[in-house]
């Protein structure tokens, strides 16, 4: 059977998609190659026809999560005045919405104690995604200039990620919803 020739990348997209979900609700030791290509429609057979190994799946799961936390991140801030972009991904990032929801979520919150022990170039390829939120990101926080702007954004990307990170870790909504508000209500007052 012939497929048209965007066949092959929809469905390497539909596998890392579903990858990146797996990897943010499961973590990276969660899903197996199996459990992705079973979640994507597909057997496992198939998965050496779009990649040369899980390690190059996971990267790209990885990567396709900053990207839509990325978006997400930006459509939140549709019609909110400049000077408010960083209050208001205070608010989204550590609502129960986001919490609640870690497979959708972002990376780095879900997964970044396993990425500081995986392999050195696994590292280095997400190293280069949060670099590039940092960039993104950045632009958005308070300050006068661009260094100060940074400096605010590792400081409150931090506690939104610890927060988030420690708020996953109780069962009962309340105690999340206090975590979450203690740091959401902490970090906009304090810039």
């Amino acid at each position: 059977m012939r497929y048209e020739p965007e066949h092959k990348k929809r469905t390497r997209d539909r596998i890392v998609r579903n990858a990146a979900r797996k990897l943010r609700a499961e973590g990276l030791g969660g899903p197996g190659v199996a459990s992705v290509m079973k979640a994507s429609g597909l057997t496992v057979g198939g998965f050496y026809k779009h990649f040369r190994g899980k390690d190059e799946l996971l990267a790209e799961a990885v990567a396709l999560g900053f990207a839509e936390i990325g978006e997400t991140a930006h459509a939140v801030l549709k019609n909110v005045p400049r000077e408010d972009w960083w209050k208001e991904v205070v608010r989204w990032y550590l609502s129960s919405e986001h919490c609640d929801h870690p497979a959708t979520g972002c990376p780095v919150a879900a997964l970044a104690s396993e990425i500081g022990r995986a392999k050195v170039g696994f590292k280095e390829r997400i190293s280069g995604q949060v670099k590039r939120l940092t960039e993104q990101w950045a632009e958005l926080m308070p300050g006068a200039n661009a260094t100060e702007r940074e400096r605010n954004f590792f400081a409150i990307y931090s506690a939104m990620v610890g927060a988030l990170s420690v708020a996953r870790l109780f069962t009962d909504p309340a105690d999340r919803e206090k975590v979450l508000a203690s740091a959401r209500d902490h970090l906009l007052r304090s810039f």
